[in-house]
């Protein structure tokens, strides 16, 4: 059984009886390439159904992907090529929570978050590509994916 703790309190369990998919960067692919089929499809242990669940799972089991070509960009040590992650916490730790509006798909992060989703082009593709990507096969009917920074929706980003 896998139990996640939130620093706020919520707790999310599953039984391993079947396997999360999750989509994350494969950096061969994406080193060989114009930059673009680099997210590539693969499992986690669980079986998360709900918006929080999905994420959660997303962000702290991620590095027991089953592929283990792929890795997880939510953690400083693996995008270390970038000073903003110096003294950095893993970008669960400033995960909120998420919900579904519509056809719209809402992840909440306090502004800390910012180092991960507001960094280089490379970096945003990996840790927002990796993110769309894992909640649009997990929730299909969704049609986009909104950042909100301290209770706002963020649609502005740098690079």
């Amino acid at each position: 059984m896998n139990i996640l703790t939130l620093a706020s309190g919520i707790v999310f369990s599953s039984c391993a009886f079947a396997d999360m998919t999750v989509v994350f960067p494969d950096n061969r692919k994406f080193a060989e390439s114009d930059g673009s089929d680099f997210l590539v499809a693969s499992t986690i242990p669980g079986d998360f159904k709900t918006p929080e669940g999905v994420v959660a799972a997303t962000l702290f089991l991620g590095n027991q992907v089953r592929d283990k070509r792929l890795s997880a960009p939510f953690f400083p040590d693996t995008l270390s090529g970038s000073s903003h992650f110096e003294g950095a916490q893993p970008l669960g730790s400033y995960f909120r929570g998420a919900r579904i509006e519509g056809k719209t798909f809402v992840i909440s992060f306090t502004g800390e978050s910012m180092r991960y989703l507001n960094n280089t082009a490379g970096i945003q593709q990996s840790v927002k590509g990796a993110l769309e990507a894992t909640i649009m096969k997990n929730f299909p009917g969704i049609q986009a994916v909104s950042y909100e920074i301290d209770g706002k929706i963020v649609s502005d980003w740098d690079a």
